[in-house]
């Protein structure tokens, strides 16, 4: 090639990369081809510049197929519904033969998905055919003049600034991503580390299931009841100083990872939406007390796999095989362990996935296959919502329900356990232990009629039931039928002789005798 080829070659590029932005995604200078695109601007279409000799048509032919079919896999890789390419060829010479049909019109692929239009630069008519380029790109008039008298130097001096400006770009990149800190990742651990804390000194989180719901726990029957946001908080909050030491040291691996690859509100997005259909997931199909972070984690897990679906040329190798060995471990020891939410960790799992898709990586294009990935999310939430929120209008064990009521019965939350158990009431669960914790309830507040009622109702259900009966024979007494409170509180006694029953049915016996 002559030095004129050569000074256009760089000078074109010089152009692309330092006037409008564009970033290098392949250079082969043996083949002194090169390719640009420009995320900033997504109107503007990527550029092929080769330096060629073009001797026969058929040369052309064959490299127009072959940068069809490159284009396609470029398109695929970008996410993008259509690429447009502008294809110059610089050449010391016309090709020999017809090329009207490559040059005189834009070109477009079977699919319509690639519009290539291909420009012709070579030695005889370089001048004019760089204004027409000027023209056809909206470039500034005389941006690509040809100077007279092009030596070795002047050539060597237009790549040197296109050399050493891409070699800036890498360097000033690769300093920005030192100075890069995972601040979400700290944050998101920081939150973590205080909330168990707060939660270590006001009860403890290990075996205080009170604690843990008052906290903002999963558990559904108060979701029945209305708190929503406990589809958030479980997401925060640890069982135990294990669970918080595994799923941190978890986050701390492989949380700046994402972080870095997605950026700061992308991934902050992904961990908190992924958390929250992993703890959706749960309530669909788990009716124990949930907490912990291993939803969100899961959910990175996702988005992580998603990088290996979207890129695999990239990350197939380096990233696919670690994380999906991550994967595969965490999941077994989750069907092999007692007390993991493994339909949370699959929700979350299946959510990061999903929720990546449709947020992508930054600088990517739009394609409507992000949409798909988000109405997908948005689908899967809703039914598991409405899948969940079904369950509740039928029975279910009511054993667990009764313990956390009872817990908050115990440190005087009345109002939250008289919600527990008023769901117990409306999906027909209620037992006869949620008849006398609520027959416990209406006692404290004073109202001794509903007591009676809620205290009989517990004995129809179950007859052996000393505690009903004791609460029934204090409601009678306060109504004044003593007669009625001594033969509950003998019951009572007959059923469990504690010393509690004995002495309220002696009490009652002396009242009798002093009336």
């Amino acid at each position: 090639m002559s030095l004129q080829e050569q000074y256009i070659f760089w000078r074109l590029t010089s152009y692309f990369l330092i006037e409008e932005g564009y970033r290098l995604i392949h250079l082969h200078e043996k083949k002194q081809e090169l390719w640009l695109d420009n995320p900033a601007q997504k109107k503007r279409p990527v550029i092929r510049i080769q330096m060629k000799e073009l001797s026969w048509s058929s040369v052309v032919e064959r490299d127009i197929e072959q940068v069809m079919r490159v284009c396609e896999d470029l398109r695929k890789q970008m996410g993008r519904l259509k690429l447009p390419l502008v294809n110059m060829y610089i050449t010391p010479f016309k090709p020999v033969g017809d090329t009207s049909e490559w040059f005189d019109k834009p070109l477009h692929s079977e699919n319509e998905k690639i519009s290539l239009n291909n420009i012709l630069i070579d030695a005889e008519n370089a001048e004019e055919q760089l204004k027409q380029l000027e023209t056809e790109l909206g470039i500034p008039a005389e941006t690509f003049q040809v100077p007279t008298g092009i030596d070795e130097s002047t050539v060597t001096s237009e790549r040197s600034v296109v050399i050493n400006y891409i070699t800036a770009k890498v360097s000033d990149e690769q300093v920005q991503a030192r100075k890069e800190k995972p601040y979400v990742t700290y944050v998101l651990l920081a939150i973590q580390i205080a909330v168990f804390l707060i939660m270590t000194f006001t009860g403890g989180t290990s075996n205080n299931t009170f604690n843990l719901v008052r906290w903002g726990a999963k558990f559904n029957p108060l979701i029945f009841a209305g708190e929503w946001w406990r589809f958030i908080t479980p997401m925060f909050i640890h069982i135990g100083l294990l669970h918080l030491l595994m799923n941190s040291v978890v986050l701390y691996i492989i949380g700046p990872m994402a972080e870095k690859l997605y950026g700061k509100w992308r991934y902050a997005l992904i961990y908190v939406l992924s958390g929250i259909t992993g703890v959706v997931a749960s309530f669909a199909f788990n009716i124990n007390v949930a907490a912990g972070a291993s939803t969100a984690i899961f959910g990175i897990f996702g988005a992580l796999l998603y990088l290996v679906v979207l890129k695999p040329h990239i990350y197939a190798r380096s990233l696919g095989i670690s994380i999906a060995g991550l994967v595969v471990v965490n999941l077994v020891v989750d069907l092999f362990s007692q007390g993991i939410d493994l339909a949370g960790h699959i929700g979350g799992l299946v959510g990061g996935f999903l929720i990546a898709g449709a947020l992508s990586m930054p600088h990517q294009y739009f394609h409507w296959r992000r949409i798909l990935y988000g109405a997908s999310a948005v689908v899967l939430t809703v039914f598991f919502l409405w899948f969940g929120f079904d369950k509740g209008k039928h029975p279910y064990d009511p054993q667990n329900a009764n313990a956390v009521a009872g817990a908050f019965i115990q440190n005087e939350d009345y109002k939250t356990a008289q919600k527990i158990l008023h769901q117990l009431q409306v999906s027909g669960s209620a037992d006869a232990l949620t008849f006398t914790n609520l027959a416990v309830i209406a006692t404290i507040q004073g109202n001794e009629v509903k007591a009676a009622d809620f205290a009989r109702e517990a004995i129809a259900q179950e007859s052996f039931n000393p505690h009903a009966h004791f609460l029934l024979a204090r409601s009678y007494e306060v109504q004044g039928d003593l007669e009625q409170a001594l033969k509950e509180a003998t019951i009572a006694v007959e059923q469990q002789d504690t010393e509690t029953y004995v002495q309220y049915k002696q009490y009652l016996e002396g009242k009798i005798q002093t009336r």
